[in-house]
């Protein structure tokens, strides 16, 4: 991989997003990614392995978060906050989301504990210092020192928006955040999850369109708040949401 921390740059600043990243930070973030990439070469993790793919499909699809995560900080305090990547697979967009807030405590989860174990090798190229957890978010859910206790999580390409509600919600607190990203076609998604938002106490506060470059199609990222306490029945046994979403 040819790309390094100059092209990192410009490719945010092209789409106004380097203003969320500090001085020297691209360059954990460009070793976390050539690691990441090499790694792949043996375990699969992704399939966008060109320069400009990963420009695009990880780096800047990660990114285009950051304008929605930065108004929330100025709303909170304090500042230091407890985020999970739910199902990180190759590690985006957690990479991007711990270097742009770099004083949260940040987890990576996957039920993979190959993909973990990766990651962990990730992040020691980048020098972070960052938390990995191996689990099922359904399990997770239920354990007492993790259920409602994350300021905010994020799901990228993990499941149908209604499932991803369920994964998510057990673990938040009141006031925390999902942040969701989801296709245009994906999008129509939102007018059956009426049930599951009221079900699981959350409701959508903010959705952000936006198109990748050299790209004709919508991607959208939306903006779920949790509202009241998540009833003691979710999140459901392993498979159940799956198999048969809230509706």
């Amino acid at each position: 991989m040819s790309i390094n921390p100059e092209m990192f740059w410009e490719a945010l600043q092209n789409e106004g997003l380097g203003l969320y990243f500090a001085n020297n930070s691209l360059s954990p973030l460009v070793r976390f990614t050539q690691k990441m990439l090499e790694l792949n070469l043996t375990h699969n993790l992704t399939r966008w392995t060109s320069d400009q793919d990963v420009l695009n499909y990880h780096l800047l699809d990660s990114a285009y978060c950051l304008p929605l995560l930065s108004k929330l900080t100025q709303l909170k305090e304090p500042q230091r906050q407890s985020w999970m990547d739910l199902g990180s697979g190759c590690g985006f967009p957690g990479a991007v989301v711990t270097t742009a807030f770099p004083l949260w405590d940040f987890t990576f989860m996957d039920s993979v504990g190959k993909k973990m174990r990766v990651l962990e090798e990730c992040a020691q190229s980048a020098g972070w210092d960052k938390s990995f957890l191996v689990s099922r978010a359904e399990d997770l859910g239920k354990e007492s020192q993790s259920r409602e206790c994350w300021n905010g999580i994020t799901a990228r390409a993990v499941a149908d928006f209604r499932v991803v509600l369920e994964y998510a919600m057990p673990l938040l607190t009141i006031g925390g955040h999902l942040v969701n990203w989801m296709t245009h076609e994906q999008l129509e998604i939102l007018d059956a999850s009426h049930k599951a938002l009221s079900e699981l106490r959350a409701k959508v506060v903010n959705k952000l369109s936006y198109q990748l470059p050299d790209t004709k199609n919508l991607r959208w990222i939306v903006l779920v708040e949790k509202v009241g306490i998540t009833p003691t029945t979710y999140p459901r046994p392993v498979g159940k949401a799956l198999k048969k979403p809230i509706q």
